[in-house]
């Protein structure tokens, strides 16, 4: 399910022919292919790192706003991993940012076992690691919803790619929702 090369990014910009998915109904397409009704969105970062909030930032959002369970995990998902495995979900999707060779803002849905080949999160190993022990514990369908970062230090400013791109992703989970709740399911 990597989406890499041939799409145009989602930012504030223009979009390019880089990585990524350019349009709210082609995201909630592909959630709509591994959210199922029990599925976790764990959302990591650091919202004191710029970019790198955005994870935290799309929970922020989805918040009483979708009928998922939503994990803030902000940079430690390791401590969440038996909340997660004990809830039994039938898939998990991470959302973090993400280095994918795109644009600032781009956004790509990307299946767990592509997550290394496609860059490293901001979090060094951690994700990749977290998402390797989970499918241990509890093999279940596991995509990283990924964002790309442009500035990730410490007491750098969210950019605003990536706070269009943060309301892209919560906006196609709201969607998705809504989507499912017309259809009843």
């Amino acid at each position: 399910m990597s989406h890499g090369s041939g799409r145009r990014h989602h930012g504030a910009g223009p979009a390019a022919s880089h990585a990524g998915i350019d349009c709210l109904d082609h995201l909630v397409e592909h959630l709509d292919e591994v959210v199922f009704p029990t599925t976790a969105i764990v959302c990591i970062g650091n919202d004191l790192c710029g970019d790198d909030g955005a994870g935290p930032a799309v929970a922020k959002q989805l918040a009483g706003a979708v009928p998922w369970t939503v994990y803030d995990v902000q940079t430690v998902p390791e401590s969440f991993l038996m909340k997660i495995v004990n809830r039994r979900p039938e898939s998990v999707v991470l959302v973090d940012a993400l280095h994918f060779d795109a644009p600032p803002g781009a956004v790509d849905i990307i299946e767990a076992e592509k997550v290394a080949g496609q860059g490293p999160s901001t979090h060094g190993p951690a994700p990749l690691a977290f998402l390797e022990v989970l499918q241990m514990m509890h093999p279940c369908r596991r995509a990283v919803v990924g964002i790309q970062p442009e500035k990730v230090g410490v007491g750098d400013e969210m950019t605003a790619p990536v706070r269009g791109a943060v309301d892209f992703v919560a906006r196609a989970f709201v969607a998705l929702a809504e989507k499912r709740r017309r259809q009843g399911g």
